[in-house]
């Protein structure tokens, strides 16, 4: 066979069977890159939004590793969408700084003329020819950024897919296996643990023994068993990541430039990556991450009035925010309505230790005794007051309401007897419990105003 169609190292002529050349691809690549930067640039910053209504409207309904499997898989497309958004853009950016620099090149074939150049001097001069080159070499290093760039973009892409969705199964399954066993919260965490455990010692392993098998091949002892385990351990780890997916871009950018460099970047980015939802999440749980209220604080605004304690001023902005409500901040009717919010995430232990007559904390009574058996327990929870007497929650029924996408508990105060003007609900969910942690103690409080003269329109 000639040398003509033997494939050498570091030659791009394409290897036997290979369908189209190389430099008739890479021809049309900047192409293809600027085509895909362009049309998943902008659409991905759109992305993040609709992922976060769907995880916040259906985070409420579940609890343990379910909802952690939610919250993981919002944090990871998210973060996902934003970190391939932004550096799409950045690959449009250079691709058109390249653009502009070949319509120079055309337009000027001489490129910088520096004996033209106003206002440089002799140092001057040969400092920006060292460092800038010339207009031929400057194309070049914008090519090759914004290649490196695009392909550094994929293979991040790729990782935290998989990585999200790897992760998102094995939580699933953690919990339908530990479902199985009494204890099902702990067992889950168990079997989590030791999944978890057994991929990271799966993927040490054959950096280990690969260096085992070096000492013994230097010291003239073959090791067949230990390169079988070795292989074995790879065709394993090919199962779980993709390797023929990811390792080809991975592997020729962590050859060709500065190893630990990249290896850097790679686990910063996606490190940041996965921090950009958490960012997300706590600024819209907050009013403002970037404020200067240092009159009207917080603390200020949590003893005044909320708005997402009132039906009719809630937003969008307030999803996360589940707190007990009241239709609106001026009521005229002679009944209030009141609801009060189910959370699983926080309700279902306080069952489970609290709610003897719900076995484990399940309510698995038919008909009426159903609803009755989850008004006692959920009611048990609360304390309510109502300007300072104490409020019972005998009448309240559970509810599920559709248009806030939550169950809860509601009833009707009957305030006509009240005097117009201002009043206070106060609500304390598991008023013994502790300051801190996941059943901490939380306090609510509802200003409201009574106008019935005004809202009838006596005057």
């Amino acid at each position: 066979m000639s040398d003509e169609t033997v494939p050498q190292p570091g030659n791009d002529s394409p290897p036997p069977g290979s369908r189209i050349a190389f430099e008739r691809l890479r021809e049309r690549t900047d192409e293809l890159e600027l085509i895909i930067s362009g049309l998943l640039a902008f659409a991905l910053l759109t992305v993040p939004g609709r992922i976060f209504d769907s995880w916040a409207t259906n985070a409420i309904h579940v609890e343990g590793l379910f909802e952690y499997a939610l919250q993981f898989g919002f944090l990871v497309s998210a973060g996902l969408s934003y970190a391939l958004a932004f550096a799409f853009i950045i690959h449009l950016a250079i691709r058109g700084y390249w653009i502009g620099l070949i319509g120079l090149k055309s337009t000027f074939p001489a490129g910088i003329r520096w004996e033209r150049v106003p206002f440089m001097g002799t140092v001057a001069r040969a400092f920006h020819q060292e460092r800038v080159g010339d207009l031929g070499s400057t194309i070049d290093r914008a090519d090759r950024a914004a290649s490196i760039l695009f392909a550094m973009t994929i293979l991040i892409a790729l990782t935290i897919a998989w990585v999200g969705v790897l992760a998102v199964v094995l939580i699933l399954l953690g919990g339908l296996m530990g479902s199985a066993f009494h204890g099902g919260q702990r067992a889950i965490r168990v079997i989590l643990v030791a999944a978890y455990v057994l991929f990271l010692l799966a993927s040490l392993a054959p950096v280990v023994l690969e260096r085992l098998i070096a000492r013994r091949e230097a010291a003239g002892k073959p090791s067949p068993g230990l390169q079988r385990t070795v292989r074995g351990l790879l065709r394993f780890l090919g199962i779980v990541i993709p390797q023929r997916l990811i390792a080809p871009v991975q592997l020729t950018l962590q050859s060709n430039l500065n190893g630990r460099s990249f290896m850097a970047v790679y686990v910063v980015v996606i490190a940041l990556a996965m921090l950009i939802g958490s960012v997300q999440v706590v600024n819209s749980a907050m009013f403002s991450m970037i404020n200067r209220y240092d009159v009207l604080t917080g603390e200020a605004v949590d003893h005044g009035m909320l708005s997402a304690h009132y039906e009719s001023l809630r937003s969008e902005h307030d999803l996360l925010l589940r707190y007990p409500m009241i239709p609106a901040d001026r009521i005229a009717e002679a009944h209030l309505r009141l609801f009060i919010p189910h959370q699983p995430k926080r309700d279902n232990p306080l069952a489970r230790e609290r709610c003897a007559a719900l076995p484990e904390g399940r309510n698995t009574a038919e008909g009426p005794a159903a609803a009755a058996l989850a008004h006692a327990c959920i009611a048990s929870f609360w304390r309510v007051t109502l300007d300072g007497k104490a409020l019972p929650l005998d009448d309240f029924v559970p509810i599920e309401r559709r248009d806030l996408g939550m169950r809860g508990l509601v009833g009707y105060v009957p305030i006509g007897a009240l005097p117009p003007g201002r009043h206070d609900l106060y609500l304390a969910w598991n008023a013994d419990g502790e300051k801190e942690g996941p059943l901490r103690r939380r306090e609510y409080r509802i200003p409201f105003w009574f106008t019935p003269g005004i809202e009838q329109g006596v005057r």
